[in-house]
């Protein structure tokens, strides 16, 4: 009996052990390795005929005046620095993803972002901190949908609500998803972050609104206003739709 007992702690101690290791190995996983620097994370919204900054954004017959955007649960993929730096083809590299550098997790809060306000494109911090050195490929996000701020608030229960005039009639579009966008670097090498960078998540107008006649969007109950929502009062369905479906592919990563 006693030699069962005996087999049988000495069984539960290697376990025990092996499940520490495990543990360890898993957080050793975690611990960035690379050289870091500090990095910002900033949204804008920009257009085919824009610079990154300050720019008045009209896109067909929607003149746009204000642009907020609701941001979340930040990743980032890159190619460390010492990796390119050994000369190894971009085919050859395989990229990393960040999980707990001070950037990841401050951009990763959740925020609502206003990136044009007054008619013109601005920047909007989402996160800061340290970060690996290296060149980003790609950033996803989760649209956050603002269920904490006050039912009098414009964002409330909204991820997004974009604002301006068409034809001279206020337009309001706004949606509720919650669905999560890939931000791609325009370049297969990816953006490059050292000494104090900043990487942009651009909002492309030209692409969000692609494909769009606002000429046919309507005021079907005779408000005074024209909306686009997914409640589509107006009778503008299609039209969301397509806004919603274009956001996947709206949105790119660069350095600023």
């Amino acid at each position: 009996m006693k030699k069962v007992l005996k087999k049988f702690a000495l069984l539960s101690l290697m376990l025990t052990s092996g499940f520490y290791l495990s543990s360890c190995g898993e957080k050793d996983d975690d611990v960035i390795t690379d050289p870091q620097t500090q990095a910002k994370m900033t949204a804008t919204a920009s257009t085919s005929t824009s610079t990154l900054s300050n720019a008045r954004v009209t896109v067909g017959a929607f003149t746009v005046s204000q642009f907020t955007v609701g941001t979340q649960n930040v990743e980032m993929k890159y190619f460390a620095k010492a990796d390119l730096s050994a000369d190894i083809s971009l085919g050859n590299l395989k990229s990393k993803t960040i999980l707990n550098a001070g950037l990841q997790k401050t951009a990763s809060a959740k925020k609502s972002n206003v990136i044009i306000s007054a008619g013109k494109s601005q920047f909007s911090l989402i996160g800061e901190g340290n970060t690996p050195e290296g060149n980003y490929t790609e950033a996803t996000f989760k649209l956050y949908k603002n269920t904490e701020a006050t039912a009098n608030d414009p964002m409330f229960q909204k991820s997004i609500l974009i604002t301006g005039q068409i034809n001279g009639k206020l337009t309001q579009f706004w949606t509720e998803s919650e669905k999560v966008i890939k931000a791609a670097s325009k370049t297969s090498t990816g953006v490059e972050v050292n000494q104090n960078s900043e990487v942009v998540l651009v909002f492309e107008m030209d692409k969000l609104f692609a494909g769009i006649d606002f000429a046919t969007a309507k005021d079907s109950n005779g408000d005074g206003r024209i909306e686009i929502s997914p409640i589509s009062p107006d009778g503008n369905a299609a039209i969301f739709s397509k806004i919603e479906s274009n956001l996947e592919t709206a949105v790119s990563l660069r350095r600023r």
